[in-house]
């Protein structure tokens, strides 16, 4: 299987992460997805990352169905019964912390694709503090950081490194215990924390 990615981007981090947590080889291919490269065209018409690749040549794409499907594949623990009580939290947990990047990347886009004079500072506004406020909601109940850390670790520390990358000194200060949360997972996982979004 490979999976079509970039260095930067939290979800296609996000896939890389909980594959490395999981022991699942898979051959990470760099593609620029502003270029629309016929390679990821033809696996994902949208033209977006990640995208993964199967061996018959059928295109999975966003993140979610992705470490779904190499979950179900491989019976990974990445995710826990969907019929437990469980489920729901770490879905949403999951889901929050792909909102936090949705918003963070929105940001970066507005500031990468329009000229300075041009940019909307009141949207650019709205998303940080949708950013912030999710935060401050994902440090209300930290995921595990041992043997036992699942899906919601992952995306979580993706979540992080992302924001380390493109906004540092942003937001540290205010979530300490993200922070410190982070430090114990990269430690605990250096091999996943490795993979973690990057110039």
């Amino acid at each position: 299987m490979k999976l079509l990615t970039a260095s930067a981007s939290p979800f296609a981090n996000k896939v890389r992460m909980a594959a490395q947590f999981a022991g699942i080889p898979l051959e990470a291919v760099a593609v620029d997805a502003g270029a629309q490269p016929p390679e990821l065209l033809a696996a994902n018409p949208l033209g977006k990352i990640p995208c993964l690749v199967l061996d018959d040549g059928t295109g999975l794409f966003d993140s979610r169905p992705i470490t779904r499907y190499l979950h179900n594949r491989f019976d990974t623990a990445l995710y826990p019964d969907e019929k437990s009580e469980a489920a729901m939290r770490v879905a949403r947990y999951e889901a929050l912390c792909d909102g936090i990047c949705d918003c963070a990347v929105a940001y970066q886009y507005e500031k990468r694709m329009r000229p300075e004079e041009n940019w909307h500072q009141p949207w650019l506004d709205r998303q940080w503090t949708k950013a912030k406020a999710g935060l401050r909601e994902a440090a209300t109940e930290l995921p595990p950081t041992g043997e036992d850390a699942d899906i919601r670790s992952i995306a979580l520390s993706a979540t992080l490194g992302y924001l380390a990358l493109r906004f540092p000194g942003e937001w540290e200060a205010e979530n300490p215990e993200l922070v410190d949360w982070s430090s114990r997972f990269d430690a605990a996982h250096p091999s996943v924390s490795a993979l973690k979004p990057s110039a």
